[in-house]
């Protein structure tokens, strides 16, 4: 299992964010309302939401028209953040690799979306309305398995939220979707 995480807007296009691919280990993750120990190698931290999707079945050049048969659910995700990370001590792929990089809430049936596009996002008081169809998670797919094979229980985290904030030491932040609890971060 592995974690495809694109660091690009929702206003931006899939193909000219392809060149920030992050490939996360699986090791990075942390479930939901298990606490974010602070790693020692950077003082400063911040998290950035995204929104990341759950694959469930095996999938090479899938086209997009057939990409929404290769996910099953959705879930507010976090990628935290070392703001004064040396690339000098260690690559810089270890600044989103580490163990802790990536926390993920509980996974949401897509089910629920089919009437209702438009998703409410709310994290550590900030708030959001986005259309689904802004992750652009068909194109994501197709262009992804041109180049790399998706494998059941892989997440994709296609863009990311513009809510982000300082990350505090012994601070809890809730997260929900569409007003229902779906995450809780406890940075320690």
């Amino acid at each position: 299992m592995k974690i495809l995480s694109i660091n690009r807007t929702l206003d931006q296009s899939v193909n000219e964010a392809i060149n920030h691919l992050a490939i996360i280990p699986d090791s990075a993750i942390i479930r939901e309302g298990k606490p974010f120990f602070i790693p020692g190698f950077s003082q400063k931290w911040k998290y950035q939401a995204t929104i990341a999707f759950r694959v469930t079945r095996l999938g090479k050049n899938i086209a997009a028209k057939f990409a929404h048969r290769y996910i099953d659910a959705l879930a507010l995700a976090v990628c935290t953040i070392p703001l004064d990370f040396e690339a000098s001590v260690a690559p810089s792929a270890i600044s989103s690799a580490f163990d802790g990089a990536f926390i993920i809430g509980e996974w949401i049936d897509l089910n629920q979306f089919q009437n209702n596009k438009n998703i409410s996002i709310e994290i550590g008081g900030q708030e959001l309305s986005v259309d689904i169809s802004k992750f652009a998670i068909e194109e994501t797919i197709a262009l992804l398995s041109k180049y790399l094979t998706l494998k059941i229980g892989d997440i994709i985290a296609p863009a990311s939220l513009p809510i982000n904030d300082d990350i505090i030491i012994n601070t809890i932040i809730d997260g929900n979707i569409n007003n229902s609890h779906n995450i809780r971060l406890k940075f320690k």
